[in-house]
Parts: C-alpha cells; sequence; structure tokens
C-alpha cells in the first residue's frame, strides 16, 4: 500500500512539474521581455526631431541575425510608410539601422523585429518619436513593450528531451564505468541509451525547424545562423551517437555515450544564455555545471534502473547495493558541490544577483532551486542510508523514484530558464561618482551608461525621489581628448506607459521605481571609442533653472566599452565561487592523491572524484578569478 501511495506521489510531483513550469512568466508567449533587447535608440523613444533624420539606429544588447531582424514605420494613423527595412550594422553586430527614411512631418510608430545570434531566439517591441511641429504627447502603450513567443509548452517539452537524452548518455556512462565495474556496457543499456539519444535528435530537430521556420526560413537558419548551426549539430551528433549505440560493439558503447552526451552538452550551452556573456569562463563554467548535473542526475536514473530492472546495468550478476552506494555517493557529494558552486557563478554572473523572485528569471530559477533542494534531501537520506536498503522514507526504491521524479522536474524547469530572459531591463555600466572638493557625493545619485559600449549609448541616472518635483537635471558631457561639450537635458522616466521611455524595456520606465528612487534619461547619447570624458549631472530648481548643485562622473571608452571608470566590486558571489573552488579544488587533489576517501564512500571511487573534480575546480576556479581581476 506504501508503495503504490508513493508511485502516486511521485506521478503527481512530475505531472505537477510539466503543468507548472509552462504556466510561470513567460512561458505562454505573453508580455515578458526577450533576449535581444532594446537598449538605445537614435531617434529615442517620445523624441520630437525638427526634421527627418540622416539614419535610425536600434542598439541591442545581444547581436542580432540578418534573417528577420528588421523594422516598420507607421503613421499615427496606422499607415505604413516603411515595412522590413534597416540592415544590422557591418561594423556593429548590436545595431540595427536605417539610413536616410525621408519621413514627412507627423508622428511615427516604429516597430522592430529582431533574431538574436546567441539563443536564436525572436523578439518585437515598438516606440514613437514624431517629426517637425507636431501635437500631443508621445509615447508608446506598455503592452508593446517586448514579445517572446518561443516559450510555450511544446518548446519546453522539446528542450527536457534534449536535456534527458544528452545527460542520461554521460551520466549513465560514467556511472556504469565507475561504480558497476563489471566489464563492457550491457548490449540493452547501449540500446537503450541509443533510443533516448535518436529521441533526444528528433526533439532538437524539431525544435530547430519551427525556429526555421519562426524566422522565415528553415534552411537559412539552419545553415545560416549561428543558433541554427548549433541546433542542427546537436541534433546530428545525439543521431550518430543514438544510432552507433544500436550496432557499435559493446566494449565501445560506454565511451560513444559520454562522448555524445558531452558533446551535446557544449553545443547546448553554446547556444544557451551563457553565450551572451563576455569571453569563454561563463560558458565553461556553464558546461562544468551540466556535466556535474549529468553525473548526479544519470547516476540516480541508474540506481533506479538498477532497483526496479538491474538487468539492464548488470550481467551476470548484480552486486549488493551496499558495494553500488558508497561508490556513487563519492561522485555525487564531488559533482553536487560543484554543480552548486558552478550554479551559484552563473546566476550570479547573468543576474548580477543570485535569486530575484521578482524577475520572471529569478522566479523560475526558485523553482528549480526548491524541485533540487527536494532532489538533494531525498540523496542525503540514500547517502546515509549507504545501500543497507533500510525502510526510512518507504524504502530504497520509493526514495530514489521520488528523487528521480524531482530531478526529472528540475530539468523541465531548467527548460524554461532557457526561454527566459535572465534580465527584465538591459543592463548597463555603472559610473563610479567623482567626491568633490569636501569628499562628498550627491546622496542617493547613480549614473550608468547603457550598454557602456562605443557608439550609441542611453545614459540612465538614478536620484532620490525628493529630486523630482522641485528640480529638473541636465547632463553635461566634456569630452576631454577632443575638448568639446555637450548639454543634455535628463528626461524623467515615466512607468505610466506615456512618457518618452515607454515601450524601451528599461526597469526606470517609470518615475518611481520599487526602492523610492526615480531614473532620468538622456537618451542617443553617441560616445566615440578611445574617447574620455568627463560628466557632470547638473542640478537645477524648476522654478530658476539655477544651478543648485551638481555631481561629477568620469570614464573612459575603449573600442570594447568603458575601460576605465566603472564600478568594480572585487568581493562578490563571482570571486567568492572562485576562492572556494580553487581551495576546496586544491584540498580534493591533496586527499585524492594521498589516497584518502571521502565519508561514507568507497576509497577507489573517492581518488576518482577527488582527482577528477579537484583538477577541475582548480582550473575553473583559477579561470574565474583571473578574469574577475582582470575585469
Amino acid at each position: 500500500m506504501r508503495t503504490i501511495r508513493t508511485g502516486r506521489l511521485a506521478g503527481a510531483l512530475a505531472l505537477l512539474a510539466l503543468l507548472v513550469a509552462p504556466a510561470l512568466p513567460g512561458a505562454t508567449g505573453t508580455h515578458v521581455l526577450a533576449h535581444a533587447q532594446l537598449v538605445a535608440s537614435s531617434p529615442g523613444a517620445g523624441a520630437v526631431l525638427a526634421e527627418s533624420p540622416d539614419e535610425i539606429r536600434l542598439v541591442f544588447n545581444e547581436p542580432l541575425e540578418v534573417q528577420v531582424t528588421s523594422l516598420d514605420i507607421a503613421t499615427e494613423d496606422g499607415t505604413v510608410v516603411l515595412t522590413r527595412a534597416g540592415e544590422i550594422d557591418s561594423r556593429d553586430p548590436y545595431a540595427l539601422v536605417l539610413a536616410d527614411p525621408q519621413l514627412a512631418v507627423g508622428i511615427y510608430q516604429l516597430t522592430w523585429r529582431t533574431l538574436s545570434a546567441v539563443d536564436g531566439h525572436t523578439a518585437e517591441g515598438f516606440l514613437s518619436f514624431g517629426i517637425g511641429d507636431v501635437d500631443g504627447t508621445i509615447g508608446s502603450e506598455p503592452s508593446g513593450g517586448l514579445v517572446h513567443t518561443e516559450t510555450d509548452a511544446a518548446g519546453v517539452v522539446g528542450r527536457w528531451l534534449t536535456y534527458v537524452g544528452l545527460l542520461l548518455a554521460l551520466g549513465m556512462a560514467v556511472f556504469h564505468r565507475v561504480v558497476m565495474r563489471n566489464g563492457p556496457m550491457p548490449a540493452k543499456l547501449a540500446r537503450s541509451l541509443g533510443i533516448v539519444l535518436l529521441i533526444s535528435s528528433a526533439a532538437t530537430i524539431a525544435m530547430a525547424v519551427a525556429s526555421g521556420l519562426e524566422a522565415g526560413g528553415i534552411g537559412e537558419y539552419l545553415a545560416g545562423t549561428r543558433n541554427g548551426i548549433l541546433q542542427l549539430g546537436r541534433g546530428l551528433v545525439a543521431a550518430a551517437g543514438g544510432a552507433a549505440l544500436l550496432i557499435i560493439a559493446p566494449r565501445l558503447a560506454g565511451a560513444v555515450a559520454a562522448a555524445t552526451g558531452f558533446i551535446g552538452i557544449v553545443l547546448l550551452v553554446m547556444a544557451g544564455h551563457a553565450a551572451a556573456l563576455p569571453g569563454p569562463v561563463a560558458v565553461l563554467g556553464q558546461v562544468v555545471h551540466v556535466v556535474g548535473a549529468a553525473i548526479w542526475i544519470g547516476g540516480i536514473v541508474a540506481l533506479l534502473v538498477l532497483a526496479v530492472r538491474p538487468a539492464l546495468l548488470s550481467t551476470p550478476t548484480l552486486p549488493p547495493m551496499r558495494s553500488l552506494m558508497p561508490r556513487f555517493s563519492a561522485l555525487a557529494l564531488v559533482s553536487i558541490g560543484i554543480v552548486v558552486l558552478t550554479g551559484i557563478y552563473t546566476a550570479y554572473m547573468q543576474t548580477g544577483t543570485l535569486i530575484d523572485p521578482g524577475t520572471e528569471y529569478g522566479g523560475t530559477l526558485l523553482l528549480k532551486s526548491l524541485f533540487a533542494a527536494g532532489a538533494l534531501a531525498l540523496g542525503a537520506v540514500n547517502f546515509f542510508d549507504g545501500g543497507r536498503m533500510m525502510s526510512w522514507l518507504d524504502g530504497f526504491r520509493n526514495r530514489v523514484t521520488l528523487e528521480v521524479t524531482l530531478a526529472g522536474a528540475v530539468l523541465v524547469v531548467t527548460a524554461m530558464l532557457a526561454t527566459t530572459p535572465p534580465l527584465d531591463e538591459p543592463s548597463g555600466v555603472g559610473i563610479v561618482p567623482i567626491p568633490d572638493a569636501f569628499g562628498e557625493v550627491t546622496p542617493g545619485m547613480t549614473m550608468n551608461v547603457i550598454p557602456g559600449r562605443a557608439g550609441l549609448n542611453r545614459v540612465v541616472v538614478t536620484t532620490i525621489d525628493g529630486l523630482a518635483a522641485s528640480s529638473t537635471l541636465e547632463l553635461g558631457l566634456d569630452r576631454l581628448d577632443a575638448g568639446t561639450t555637450t548639454r543634455v537635458p535628463l528626461v524623467l522616466a515615466d512607468n505610466s506607459g506615456t512618457g518618452s521611455m515607454a515601450g524601451m524595456g528599461h526597469g526606470g520606465m517609470g518615475a518611481l521605481t520599487d526602492d523610492g528612487t526615480v531614473d532620468w534619461v538622456a537618451d542617443a547619447v553617441v560616445l566615440p571609442p578611445a574617447s574620455r570624458w568627463d560628466a557632470s549631472v547638473r542640478i537645477l530648481s524648476s522654478a530658476e533653472g539655477i544651478e543648485i548643485s551638481r555631481q561629477r562622473f568620469a570614464f573612459t571608452l575603449s573600442a570594447v566599452g568603458v575601460a576605465d571608470g566603472r564600478i568594480v566590486t572585487l568581493l562578490n558571489p563571482a570571486t567568492a565561487v572562485a576562492a572556494v573552488l580553487l581551495m576546496a579544488g586544491a584540498l580534493g587533489l591533496g586527499l585524492g592523491l594521498g589516497g584518502m576517501r571521502l565519508p561514507l564512500c568507497e576509497r577507489a571511487a573517492s581518488r576518482i572524484a577527488l582527482i577528477g573534480g579537484g583538477a577541475v575546480a582548480v582550473a575553473l576556479g583559477g579561470l574565474i578569478g583571473v578574469t574577475r581581476l582582470l575585469a
């Protein structure tokens, strides 16, 4: 009776995961921010120009693919002026440009649509501006924001099948080699993994075809875009590995399964959020994270197979569980430790924080963490049980069933995370304020340059709420290397959807933010490369326009972005993870080389786990630490 109840509970949890995850914010393709977010534009949203601009330029936070990326322009009454216009700047893959649009006097709505070169996701949004002497307030409706349409239930299931195939191929191959140790991989297991990989390949190819249809051309997408090539490559790798496992000799099956899973995981990560971050370290960290998860998840699935179909993993006889659990526990302890640390690093690098439940990504990440915590809690019970098959929580078989179910739920939510943007608003570069002659800075004032690269930028100044009622702000930009000065008005951002920043996807799209501060915006600010700037935020009285005070900021732009003057914090979760990885990895290497064993674990398996995990941790920790110091 207990077994029946536990099985029903496991099924209910699995069904809950499949139903809840697609119902999360962003899963239905409704109003959420997509991955290629608009960070700056010229003209700016709500701007009124004296005459038609020489060019319209839209700058995004990710490189763009030529497929789909274009803009449409319509008049206030909906008459289409231009359609599928513009092209990606050959010198700036982040910019969509329309030269000499030749617009007459009037109010226009610009609608853009992009295809991200990083993850292949499409996005669309709009902004409004005016030409000449126009009447009324120019703005955009909040519902126009950004729309991301790929995160649906079918997409989640497709990604889940992709994850399951690749992770099981690698994880179960490692389990058989390190834990079972009974010769070549059994033919039944090889065939089973082959079938799983073929299913994974079919799901990957199906998602690639769907993305191609959305992008406007399957062949062009698969052969001409970065993400299409990665998806196609991942599908072909899984198909080749799956087919090989169905026909090759058993002695080669383990190596083929592990290689297929690992290569597929690398291709998977290269098409994910980590690829949008600068440098290769974020991608390497995510690869280590997923490989560690594969060893853990593949291992617990193997334990479940041993409990229900032992012939798949063991021929001719099954070793006692008391000898198997201490071997797997060594792998699990090290892999879970690496998964946790790299997960913290990845979350911080992608969001600037750890978990923010108030955002789309943060809420999804919290759900994933809860499922993972439940699975790890059950794993801890099995760890202390040590294969004695005691009746704790209805016995070993039911504990492993629940653990596998929760791990499957983790993969479902991970599929959601893959199509949920880490940030609800584009991030920029914070600039260090310069103290005045008395060593003081204006309380509560910060300045961000978005995106912080050479070219078109948006400057956002955040102040305390009190300044909004009695003051106006002006931004003075003194270019020190050229001796020029520019004065730019700072416009109070509007969250109502009728002000100058509506439709831009910026978190300060409203006068008052959640923390009681206000955002002031200077749009269409051009910052050339190799330029040095002294920026002054002048606080003026609203009535007389007399300067009350000012705050200076100084920064330098290199060819790639803000070089000097940016706010850099050495003590953060990323550097903490680097330190822990270095210390724990060095300790693991020392213990492994010295022949020590982990608690309740077998000595030989401990040696493999400590040396392998220690080497990976030291290498990754060193790379993260060096990268953070150079930043």
